[in-house]
């Protein structure tokens, strides 16, 4: 038989299918031996690719572990040859993966347009926090201690910018020191602050003073704003190490700061998106206002069951319904949360609005939604007495408290009432006759929820769960924009009950996920971190009081430590600085355990309107529920590690605005009681005066160290005591003062006090007498 020559062999043969892609590499050459056959790189995720996508393309995880192997940076066009990747349509999809890639910060771009892996150079992806002074720290997307950037560092950066950097030193503090290798995405463009003219060039100063660098405004662009305007500025372009930001004004606020713009500046400063897409609109436009008999097909039928929502008197969208009821050894508790899942599907523009904004953000007598009003106050909202799509968590808790099982549906439902927390606390706790009557019908079933509430919450005290006993300041506005009224609102135990009931079911949520293994996203909470316990320890000693070494402390800790203090006059202020000292809470997608809630496995579920990682939750059940494999899912573990980062950066970003929000209307208020005189505590001792705290409306203010009756004063930080020299007259943490309202200024949020002339007047007695 005639042998094939090498040239010839296996001619004619179609070749062997490979699963995914699996670009060959160079195969060895041997004059001696036949050429070994070519080492094929095979994506270990093709066929969860080939499931999602009709062309699919190599994985983020492939993607990584090429460029890894490959050693070196690699442009667009050497990693599509080296990925098998010649079909324009491929590359096409290659190069926008790259750019989510980059933005997430699991590659890096260097000037020449190479493409590496972070991790293999030994960068850190995180957020830029701003000072005032000009220096900053780089937050890790990971969590860990924040690293420190000089101010030639934050030269090129603003605060809030994403970025990835590398740590070059140590610090004589032991702070680590950081350098930015690259900026992985911009802070908004856009932000609020007073427009200046300086040598004939226009600039715009910030009024976030953590954005230290003022914006330059080219000829032309100025939108005829005159100094001392107040405008909204947009950045078009990012500042470099040569030069600050280059921008252009885009409206002009006005003369002088007043309450009615307060709203308007924060969504400016802060980047809150709030104008609708148009594409969007129209998504929500189609959606049906009812429910219709073929959605209702195969779901769990719960219109009978009295489910309720309870919620405050201002809210517009109802996300939670809850029904309890006795059995043999405990209680049946059903959580029902609507099902945004049914309404806003992945890749729409519904979706894609909504990731962008990732959060609803809550100012006084204003929201900014995470969805269109059709849906979160319409269809998704568990409005009463209509049906609505849900999904349930139906569970069995025992007479301890603890949830022995637990089951998911998604279902239909209605809701029996609207009820208030005002409502419910004066028929349950208050035996209020007139609100007993008026909820009769649904009266037997919230004192179940109430009985099954001190269950919970007595296990909640043995797993030694922290809890902070906050109250809510609540500002209430005039039809102009003005504060009219203003109060802290203390939580009973109607707030209690939902807050528990909502636990559980994020409990059980997070632990069927977690046995599913459906990529999703976790709500954790780690420890305190330990330069933030040991400056808590410090301060705890100045009040006598103790705590566990960090390698030892428990959640139990706090919690015995917040009941120890409950009836001292300074309890307040304690409370406040050991919130300070906890870590925040973040999401992620790995199930770390809640340290403050002490449990093992978290999730957000009952949130969905409001909440992106709720919504992403709903659909990671849905999918389990439909029996559905972890490697076919939507969301790569990847995809979700970026969204987690993404979610919980605008959580923050919503916090700082929300708190914006109201430091302002508080100033407002204040400006409104000048010569007034109030009670309140002193929460901050520093060499310039003390900080004080109002009692009542938890209004923080400066008495300037000008203000108390004249000495020389020394500052002692370790014990936080203002000492005078001459007189022994002597202010600490904790101490009772009454103060009066000197001055308020919206536009620089702060608020001055003096002490009153009853306290004036007692010190100088206190002296006369020493």
């Amino acid at each position: 038989m005639k042998k094939k020559s090498p040239a010839r062999a296996g001619k004619g043969k179609p070749a062997p299918k490979r699963p995914g892609w699996m670009p060959d590499l160079p195969a060895a050459k041997s004059v001696r031996k036949p050429a070994k056959k070519p080492v094929r790189f095979q994506d270990p995720q093709a066929q969860r690719e080939a499931q999602r996508y009709e062309h699919p393309i190599p994985s983020r995880e492939a993607i990584l572990e090429f460029l890894g192997k490959h050693g070196e940076l690699l442009k667009l066009d050497a990693l599509a040859q080296g990925l098998g990747l010649a079909d324009e349509r491929d590359r096409d999809a290659l190069s926008k993966r790259l750019a989510a890639m980059l933005r997430d910060g699991q590659l890096l771009q260097n000037r020449r347009g190479g493409y590496g892996v972070a991790q293999k150079l030994d960068l850190i992806p995180g957020v830029i926090l701003a000072n005032a002074e000009g220096f900053g720290f780089l937050r890790p997307d990971a969590g860990g201690d924040d690293i420190y950037l000089s101010p030639a560092q934050m030269r090129r950066v603003l605060h809030g910018d994403r970025v990835l950097a590398s740590v070059v030193g140590v610090d004589h503090r032991g702070r680590k020191q950081g350098a930015i290798a690259e900026v992985l995405e911009r802070r908004a463009s856009r932000l609020v602050g007073r427009v200046a003219t300086e040598n004939g060039l226009v600039v715009v100063t910030p009024d976030d003073r953590r954005l230290h660098q003022d914006v330059l405004i080219p000829p032309g662009k100025d939108r005829g704003a005159r100094s001392g305007q107040i405008v909204v500025a947009e950045i078009t372009q990012p500042p470099t190490a040569q030069r600050g930001p280059i921008g252009e004004i885009v409206s002009v606020l006005g003369e002088r700061l007043q309450a009615s713009l307060v709203v308007e500046m924060a969504i400016a400063s802060h980047g809150l998106p709030h104008d609708w897409p148009q594409e969007t609109l129209r998504e929500a436009a189609q959606v049906e206002p009812n429910v219709s008999r073929a959605e209702i097909d195969g779901r769990l039928d719960l219109r009978d069951l009295p489910l309720v929502t309870i919620d405050g008197e201002d809210a517009r969208d109802f996300d939670d319904a809850v029904y309890a009821e006795p059995t043999a050894d405990g209680f049946r508790l059903v959580v029902a949360i609507a099902d945004v899942s049914h309404y806003v599907r992945p890749g729409t523009a519904l979706d894609e609005e909504a990731v962008k904004r990732a959060t609803s953000v809550y100012f006084p007598g204003f929201v900014v939604p995470m969805l269109p009003e059709t849906l979160s106050n319409g269809i998704c909202s568990l409005n009463p007495k209509v049906e609505r799509m849900c999904m349930v968590c139906d569970m069995r808790v025992n007479r301890d408290g603890e949830v022995t099982r637990s089951k998911f549906h998604a279902a239909v439902m209605r809701s029996h009432a609207r009820l208030t927390y005002t409502r419910v606390w004066q028929a349950l706790g208050e035996k209020n006759a007139q609100a007993r009557a008026e909820l009769a019908d649904v009266l037997p079933h919230l004192e179940h929820l109430h009985q099954l509430y001190r269950i919970l919450a007595k296990a909640r005290q043995r797993r030694g769960a922290i809890d902070f006993d906050s109250r809510e300041v609540k500002f209430r506005l005039d039809k102009a924009g003005a504060v009219v009224q203003l109060g802290a609102e203390p939580r009973n135990d109607a707030h209690k009950l939902i807050e528990e009931c909502m636990i559980a079911a994020n409990v059980e949520a997070a632990k069927f996920l977690d046995k599913s293994r459906i990529p999703a996203l976790y709500r954790v909470h780690a420890p305190p971190p330990e330069s933030k316990y040991e400056d808590l320890l410090e301060f705890l000693r100045e009040f006598h009081l103790k705590m566990p070494p960090h390698a030892q402390v428990k959640p139990k800790d706090f919690s015995s430590l917040l009941k120890k203090i409950r009836d001292r006059v300074d309890a307040g202020l304690i409370e406040s600085v050991l919130l300070r000292s906890q870590s925040l809470a973040v999401y992620s997608p790995q199930n770390s355990g809640h340290f403050g809630l002490a449990l093992d496995a978290y999730a957000h579920f009952t949130s969905p309107i409001r909440r992106y990682p709720d919504l992403l939750v709903h659909r990671a059940i849905r999918y389990a529920l439909a029996r559905g494999k972890p490697d076919a899912y939507t969301y790569t573990p990847a995809q979700m590690a970026g969204l987690a980062t993404h979610c919980s950066n605008n959580e923050r970003r919503a916090d700082e605005a929300e708190r914006d929000v109201d430091e302002r209307y508080k100033c407002a208020w204040m400006e409104k009681h000048i010569g007034s005189e109030f009670d309140g505590v002193v929460s901050g001792v520093t060499s310039f005066g003390l900080f004080v705290e109002l009692t009542d409306s938890q209004v923080t203010g400066l008495v300037h160290i000008t203000q108390l009756p004249n000495d020389y004063y020394h500052f002692d930080p370790v014990r936080h005591l203002l000492a005078g020299e001459r007189r022994g007259l002597k202010f600490r943490l904790g101490d009772a003062v009454r103060v009066q309202v000197l001055r308020a200024s919206l536009e620089d949020r702060k608020i001055d006090f003096r002490l009153a002339a009853e306290q004036r007047a007692r010190v100088g007695s206190d002296r006369s007498k020493a």
